[in-house]
């Protein structure tokens, strides 16, 4: 999961506070929201304790991600005995198990499902009786931005219950992507991040996700592109000859192979077959220097050990830059809860922690490899002499970040250095690495 995100402000009005789980998808979301409570002349509280009205949107993806769910609402709920405050619930889950949630917990003053943004807003209401405007678009307080391209999935992979939370395929329109990402740059964006449950899909009458690439690359300013969420049976040539030749697009390629083993991607219903080790090579081939982040489900139904075994070789063998894992979960009305074979738990957790236990000591050896190379950096925070900022390689949340010491960066003849801000674009030089993490000076 991406974590929680919150959205401090400090605009006249009714105060809100809201609370955003789970993945940048609902990020997105969350911001959809706070603009159209901008445009009814509402602002962000920056803490539960100062907010009239409490907000959380929901995550209902795996079971952990449902637990923090419920455990987030219950916490507020506390608040809201004492204090008197409104409190709402919106996202996944609610959209899923909505009855439940209702009876469940009565602390709750209403629950909607997803695309709620309006009917939330009518319900806050607007203070002066002014009719509901949609403002433009604006960004996280970070300088990276997360653009959502399509909304639900037409894909039936047998463990997920996303198109049945959020529905069929739908692109959303270029020109309003085009659009939203210019209002994203010309409020101080300098990171794009593509979303959608599956972008390789993403087709408006043709145009598809190699266009809009290229089309959002066309945007004056100085900025990074960056995509998530590649199907693997979805990555084609055009795609790829995009990603390789527009400067702007961040040359790292997120894209969920889930398994290596044929059987149980036939069992997970995942399209284009066992061709991890055929793919990751033809990207490597067409993208000079890319990196690629990928994830996998271990203890799925049936999932026997030696199945296990060959996942961990086939990790250990193709060394890739980025992986994270997830725990197999059986989610509700899936195809995959019915199978027959579920693992017990302990088997499960000692599959995900020897997997990730191989991929730290590659993640290790990968960033040993970048000491003593010099990368432009954007820098996401700074503190006292300290700045935080990510390599091309690095997506926020996910994939750790470079620490960045001597913020005053270089003279330039007899000008005094420029200190470094949060925004900006820096080259660095790393000079240390961990796991994660790396170190690193401006060069």
């Amino acid at each position: 999961m991406q974590g929680k995100r919150f959205f401090p402000g400090a605009r006249p009005g009714k105060k809100v506070y809201l609370l955003s789980l789970g993945c940048p998808k609902n990020l997105t979301d969350s911001e959809r929201l706070l603009n159209r409570l901008r445009a009814c002349g509402h602002s962000e509280a920056a803490s539960p304790e100062e907010a009239d009205t409490l907000i959380v949107n929901t995550c209902g993806f795996i079971e952990d991600a449902k637990r923090e769910s419920v455990e987030e609402i219950l916490r507020l709920a506390e608040l809201k005995k004492s204090s008197g405050k409104e409190l709402l619930v919106f996202g996944c889950l609610s959209q899923r198990y909505g009855a439940e949630m209702r009876k469940e917990l009565p602390e709750v003053d209403a629950f909607w499902g997803v695309d709620s943004e309006d009917a939330i807003a009518a319900h806050i209401g607007t203070p002066e009786n002014k009719e509901i405007k949609t403002g433009p678009a604006l960004p996280s307080t970070f300088p990276y931005a997360y653009l959502k391209i399509a909304e639900g999935c037409k894909r039936r992979c047998s463990f997920c219950s996303i198109p049945a939370i959020r529905g069929p395929l739908r692109s959303f329109a270029p020109d309003a992507l085009l659009r939203q990402a210019e209002d994203y740059i010309r409020a101080g964006t300098k990171e794009l991040i593509l979303v959608s449950q599956d972008t390789t899909s993403y087709n408006v009458k043709g145009y598809g996700l190699a266009s809009l690439l290229r089309d959002l690359a066309a945007i004056g300013g100085d900025f990074r592109i960056r995509v998530h969420y590649f199907y693997p049976a979805g990555v084609d040539e055009r795609l790829l000859d995009a990603m390789a030749s527009v400067d702007k697009v961040a040359k790292y390629v997120d894209m969920p192979l889930q398994h290596s083993e044929e059987r149980i991607l036939r069992l997970m219903a995942r399209g284009g077959g066992a061709a991890g080790e055929k793919l990751a090579g033809r990207i490597r081939r067409a993208i000079p220097g890319v990196a690629i982040r990928t994830a996998f489900i271990v203890g799925f139904p049936g999932e026997t050990e030696d199945e296990f075994r060959r996942l961990l070789d086939f990790v250990e063998e193709q060394q890739f830059e980025r992986m994270g894992a997830f725990i197999y979960s059986k989610e509700d009305g899936t195809a995959a809860a019915r199978l027959r074979g579920h693992l017990p738990r302990e088997i499960k957790q000692r599959r995900y922690d020897e997997l990730m236990t191989a991929q730290s000591v590659i993640s290790l050896e990968k960033n040993k490899a970048l000491v003593g190379r010099t990368f432009r950096v954007l820098i996401d925070e700074t503190e006292g002499d300290a700045a935080t900022g990510r390599l091309p390689s690095q997506s926020p949340g996910i994939d750790g970040v470079i620490t960045v010491g001597n913020r005053k960066g270089k003279s330039r003849g007899n000008k005094k250095p420029k200190k470094i801000a949060a925004g900006d674009f820096v080259l660095v030089r790393v000079t240390g690495a961990s796991e994660y993490d790396l170190e690193g000076v401006p060069a």
